[in-house]
């Protein structure tokens, strides 16, 4: 076998470095993850990076010769190596924070080494600013906050390794109606992490439509691996299009709302859509058009802006919300 080119010892050297934790690794183990990685070299090789690397970096990786096979694992209070930034650091950990309840549990043992890895830089090496910035940025949802739905120890997981193989699921589920859980057999399609309350996109064995479930509802999962779901290859955004704004009929609806100046000025700011048309009356309000999905979440936040708002068209949407106030003034009589 020909001697191998210095680049390519420096870049197996990397990634040896890289791979050694505070388990054990044999030198079987650390040829395995090579050749994973497409470093294809021999054993003897392998026995010669080894012998040489714990002199050379003492701090990042130690051998462990008190018994045959010979293993290697890093030294106490040392760090996994990287050429982690600290501007990285800062990035990936606000990433976990905010997408932790998206990411598939098949990958946290893998990313965990490099949280510790950004904990360690942004300790280490970076700048008080640096370090303080996770401090100084947060993701407030609009609205009045209710507190997050629990979800059962062990459910987000299983759901995810559903996902993660593509299979069908039996789920004890307790839905809202009904007095006790029941058994489901469910073709899962994805997740929706949606503010307090995170739902599995899915279908029911016997019926074709999507739907969406509460996952705090769910009380246990058995995966089927001999079934696959029939969304494996579906893509979860094309399947949740209006689905989760509890929608009243498919198509869009045009409507027409007068806002009183304080309440409306947000829309020249903020718009519903790109289509949205928007100007004020001769007597100080605020006239906005556009076409929107007709579903509870519209006519919830409709009623969130209380007499600052009234439905001018379409005419069954202004009944819809006249009725509303007529109920609404009986209860306060």
């Amino acid at each position: 076998m020909t001697r191998p080119k210095d680049t390519e010892a420096i870049r197996r050297g990397f990634n040896i470095l890289s791979m050694v934790s505070r388990a054990p690794l044999s030198i079987k183990d650390v040829h395995g993850k090579l050749e994973q990685s497409g470093i294809h070299v021999s054993k003897r090789t392998i026995e010669k990076d080894l012998k040489r690397l714990p002199e050379e970096f003492p701090q990042m990786i130690e051998v462990d010769d008190s018994s045959k096979p010979y293993t290697f694992r890093q030294p106490k209070n040392a760090r996994k190596y990287s050429g982690m930034s600290p501007e990285e650091a800062v990035c990936l950990e606000l990433a976990y924070t905010y997408l932790n309840p998206l990411l598939p549990n098949t990958s946290l043992n893998d990313i965990k080494p490099y949280l510790k890895e950004a904990e360690a830089v942004l300790s280490e090496h970076a700048s008080t600013k640096m370090r303080r910035w996770k401090d100084k940025v947060e993701t407030i949802n609009e609205g009045f906050q209710l507190k997050q739905a629990k979800i059962k120890e062990g459910i987000l997981e299983n759901i995810h390794k559903s996902i993660w193989d593509g299979r069908t699921i039996i789920a004890k589920y307790k839905s809202a109606r009904s007095p006790r859980p029941k058994d489901y057999l469910l073709h899962p399609a994805g997740i929706v992490n949606r503010g307090r309350i995170c739902y599995l996109i899915c279908s029911f064995d016997e019926r074709p439509n999507v739907t969406y479930l509460p996952l705090h509802r769910f009380y246990k999962i058995n995966i089927v691996q001999e079934q696959p779901s029939r969304h494996i290859n579906s893509k979860v955004t094309d399947l949740t299009k209006n689905l989760l704004g509890f929608k009243v009929e498919n198509k869009n609806i045009n409507i027409k709302l007068k806002f009183s100046k304080i309440a409306g000025f947000h829309l020249y700011e903020t718009p519903i859509s790109n289509s949205q048309k928007i100007s004020q009356s001769k007597d100080g309000y605020i006239i906005v058009e556009d076409s929107v999905a007709n579903n509870s979440e519209l006519r919830w936040w409709i009623r969130a802006f209380g007499d600052d708002v009234e439905v001018i068209k379409p005419i069954v949407l202004r009944n819809e919300f006249k009725k509303i106030s007529q109920r609404m003034a009986k209860l306060y009589e």
